[in-house]
């Protein structure tokens, strides 16, 4: 695929996320994708559809601000918004609006990703949600 074909796969990820149509998503990943979070933990494209639960973040969505593409990768620098109504890593929901930039690259192999890597300010994201929250949750990790 080109460039441009890519970068229109990006686009309608975008857009399904923001339809929060889970399976229209799905579809644009390989079967063998591998996701590679901030942590370094890996999922694969059955992890990340248990992961994604949008009742977490029910008004949540992506907006690209930019997009670079070279050969078969693609680079984007998302912002996401959304306000969290459900418990996110053993935070409580706190009916808190975030929003926060991401940077996320996609290698593509025969139309759809196969590798996407995931960048973020982890700790800009919490100081949104809840700073007490936040002190709690470290606490327990510490244990």
């Amino acid at each position: 695929m080109t460039e441009r074909e890519n970068e229109i796969v990006i686009k309608k990820i975008v857009e399904a996320w923001n339809r929060h149509d889970q399976e229209a998503f799905m579809s644009h990943l390989s079967d063998d994708v591998t996701i590679v979070w901030p942590s370094g933990r890996t999922v694969d494209k059955e992890g990340l559809r248990k992961e994604f639960d949008y009742s977490t973040f029910p008004d949540s969505s992506w907006r690209v601000d930019r997009m670079v593409s070279q050969g078969d990768t693609v680079w984007v620098e998302y912002t996401f918004t959304g306000t969290q109504k459900g418990a996110w890593f053993r935070i409580p929901a706190t009916n808190k609006k975030v929003e926060y930039q991401l940077v996320m690259i996609f290698d593509f192999e025969a139309g759809k990703i196969k590798l996407w890597k995931v960048y973020w300010d982890r700790l800009r994201f919490f100081k949104q949600i809840q700073e007490q929250a936040v002190a709690e949750f470290w606490d327990k990790m510490r244990k």
